[in-house]
């Protein structure tokens, strides 16, 4: 009887294409089985990573969806989103493994959720990100976070080509917190009094709309 090979994790994760990290995390899942040598050491049977090999064989994706208010979120419009992109998603085969989604505006970096999908794809963990469109992962520097996940392996597909018209309230929200960051450094405490004034403003050029979900269409994708 030929005797089973076993690898150390540091073997298994270079064979992979990810981390030890990861391995870790992965056995903790229970998605991957490991075994302790008499000292203690983490060792994985070559049967198991060829296992984990062929699952990764087919492309792996992640979701990220983003809504810019409260309002928003309470209303559905982030729980549609992430409807439409796993749907999005079944229907061109593709293997969903998280879904990422969050309340903030498009021009924080700070976002925790997009701070953990960055994580991901510098660890390799998933080869190509859905979202609906370009302005729900970054307002402004899209083609250098487009750049920089392309340098890990991964491809961001938009579902929509181009930025849907109704969500013209969202941008005015984040232009709005622009100008507040600036007029709080500018007017010190007078800058609630200009943030009042200049979201009336912004209220008037938007023309009073109501909130939308950035879709004209909710009905986008659904059979």
């Amino acid at each position: 009887m030929e005797q089973e090979e076993f690898l150390p994790i540091g073997k298994v994760a270079k064979r992979l294409g990810v981390s030890t990290q990861t391995i870790r995390r992965w056995q903790k899942e229970g998605k991957i089985q490991e075994l302790r040598s008499p000292t203690n050491r983490r060792l994985y049977s070559v049967r198991e990573v060829k296992r984990i090999m062929g699952v990764r064989h087919s492309e792996l994706v992640v979701i990220y969806a983003r809504v810019s208010s409260a309002k928003q979120k309470a209303d559905g419009n982030l729980e549609r989103q992430v409807e439409r992109l796993k749907r999005y998603a079944e229907d061109h085969g593709y293997e969903v493994m998280r879904v990422f989604q969050e309340q903030a505006s498009g021009i924080n970096e700070n976002r925790k959720q997009l701070q953990h999908l960055m994580t991901m794809a510098e660890q390799r963990e998933f080869q190509r990100l859905l979202i609906e469109s370009p302005d729900r992962l970054a307002r402004f520097g899209f083609r250098y976070l487009e750049r920089y996940l392309k340098s890990h392996g991964v491809i961001i597909e938009s579902t929509h080509a181009k930025e849907p018209k109704t969500s013209q309230e969202e941008l005015v929200e984040d232009l709005l917190t622009i100008i507040t960051v600036f007029s709080a450094r500018l007017y010190g405490k007078r800058s609630q009094e200009f943030r009042e004034k200049t979201k009336k403003l912004m209220t008037e050029m938007n023309g009073g709309e109501a909130n939308g979900d950035g879709h004209e269409n909710d009905q986008v994708g659904r059979s």
